[in-house]
């Protein structure tokens, strides 16, 4: 049994659960909920500088467009170059003159004048990040009636369209322990080799973009903040940012943010990966609902099979399911302390997927 979540729930009592999903919210509209939502290939080298920058990416210099290059660029923002929408505003894909592709987010204009601190965060600290698995800014326009923010170009949607079957084919076991990967470095290097420690606070799988090659890289920093920089500071107080289900119940309750912080929404963040489900499931049955809880009980009673993807037809040794799902337990601790580091984090991911390389080969051997 997960030590982090003591002992199972006997009285069979369940939580009503919300009907919103997949929004970032803010403070009132998170606290007022809380009541509701419970609490709950060998690739790298064995050394902290893995999860520093990794590569350069494909295009260093930055971009001065101007805010009529940029409606020219994206067609005066035309829908069907529309390839996102997010809290902060829509996002267009747009094709500069000498052939890149870039993603330009433009600020909605309702929230305009409520963003300017989202907005100046994301520039601030994306100004001073550069990681493979994290999208990269290419530049920005804060003029007039626009705030807009022009990224690096992530071809292949968001992680949450593939659980959702959005993108055709279904994601393999092995795709998504590499994109559970790909996401614990890049948030390592948030916590640890960013120039200071950097809190993303919306950690979520439709902030994560995949590449051709299925690689994942974490994106929309409007909600980060800089973390605890002096030695004896452990945690900085602020509002409450990120979206119901994924929300550290400790930060929620406190207003107290840490780095354990994101460690817990990619812990739920995990088993959504593993499952395909969305971290509150509100069509589903009372027990199934908070996917947390219902994956909890099932990893109890060591039916950790039924816990997987059922899209997922290839067969996972049990043992590698086992410790997985540890980690992911172990994320979503209900105390803090209980929680590990992300580099901790990586580094057991990194283990398991190599342990689950090795059973792969002997399977294929015993064929």
């Amino acid at each position: 049994m997960c030590p982090c979540f003591g002992s199972r729930r006997k009285d069979g009592s369940e939580d009503p659960v919300l009907g919103r999903d997949g929004n970032s919210l803010n403070s009132s509209e998170l606290r007022s909920m809380s009541d509701r939502v419970p609490p709950s290939p060998l690739r790298v080298p064995a050394s902290p500088s893995r999860f520093s920058l990794s590569s350069s990416p494909s295009r260093n210099e930055p971009l001065n467009l101007s805010l009529e290059q940029v409606i020219k660029l994206t067609h005066n923002f035309a829908p069907d170059l529309m390839i996102g929408e997010g809290y902060f505003g829509k996002v267009y894909r747009a094709q500069l003159r000498d052939g890149h592709i870039v993603a330009i987010k433009r600020a909605k204009m309702e929230h305009f004048a409520s963003l300017r601190a989202e907005f100046s965060n994301e520039i601030a600290l994306l100004k001073k990040i550069e990681h493979r698995n994290l999208v990269q800014l290419l530049g920005y326009i804060d003029k007039r009636n626009e705030r807009i923010v022009i990224t690096e170009y992530v071809p292949n949607g968001t992680l949450r369209e593939h659980l959702d079957g959005q993108r055709g084919l279904v994601l393999s076991f092995n795709q998504r322990l590499e994109i559970a990967i790909d996401v614990a470095h890049g948030l390592t290097y948030l916590h640890l080799y960013a120039e200071k420690p950097i809190i993303h606070r919306d950690v979520k799988s439709s902030n994560i973009l995949l590449n051709e090659g299925f690689r994942a890289k974490v994106a929309d920093f409007g909600f980060a903040r800089t973390g605890p920089t002096e030695p004896d500071q452990s945690q900085i107080q602020t509002d409450v940012r990120g979206t119901a289900g994924y929300v550290d119940p400790e930060y929620l309750r406190t207003n107290h943010l840490t780095v354990k912080s994101d460690v817990f929404s990619y812990g739920v963040l995990l088993l959504e990966i593993l499952s395909g489900r969305r971290p509150i499931e509100v069509r589903r049955a009372a027990r199934e609902r908070i996917t947390v809880r219902w994956a909890f009980e099932k990893y109890n009673r060591g039916d950790v099979k039924e816990i997987l993807d059922p899209m997922l037809t290839e067969s996972v040794n049990e043992d590698i399911l086992n410790k997985i799902f540890d980690v992911a337990f172990q994320c979503v601790a209900p105390t803090r302390a209980d929680r590990p580091t992300m580099k901790e984090v990586a580094e057991r991911l990194w283990k398991i997927r190599r342990d689950y390389a090795k059973t792969q080969r002997r399977a294929e051997m015993a064929l």
